[in-house]
């Protein structure tokens, strides 16, 4: 290549490319980040929308305990907002089909899901300020 010649433009905004490697994408740091940046942001958004599904499935699940409710038909659930797309495990346990969402668990057939309930209590988090506990 020539002195002068023109090796290519940045991707970003189109300015001609400053000698350096070969295989240059982007004319400055910037562009580079710029980039990166509006890309990244579908990815971040589809997490974002996945967690917030998995948080209005717990809720409703919470709701449904603390109502004394252990069992429920599907087409109920789904219309309280649930999305069966959602959850954060899934297990074969004994030929049953094991679902949980953090720390609710269920068991689903075609028509219904049973057995909801926690898999474990909410525990006090001890800080350090706080005193030991005394046996």
């Amino acid at each position: 290549m020539e002195y002068g010649e023109e090796r290519g433009r940045c991707i970003v905004c189109g300015n001609v490319l400053p000698y350096g490697r070969s295989d240059m994408k982007f004319c400055s740091v910037r562009c580079k980040s710029r980039y990166h940046y509006c890309n990244g942001g579908q990815f971040r958004a589809l997490r974002l929308r996945i967690i917030k599904a998995i948080d209005r499935n717990h809720r409703i699940l919470d709701t449904l305990l603390d109502e004394g409710i252990r069992s429920i038909d599907l087409p109920e659930l789904g219309q309280l907002g649930y999305d069966f797309n959602c959850i954060t495990s899934y297990h074969k346990v004994g030929g049953r089909n094991e679902y949980r969402c953090y720390d609710i668990k269920y068991y689903m057939t075609a028509s219904r899901i049973f057995n909801l309930e926690k898999t474990c209590e909410r525990r006090r988090i001890r800080l350090l300020s706080d005193p030991p506990p005394s046996d």
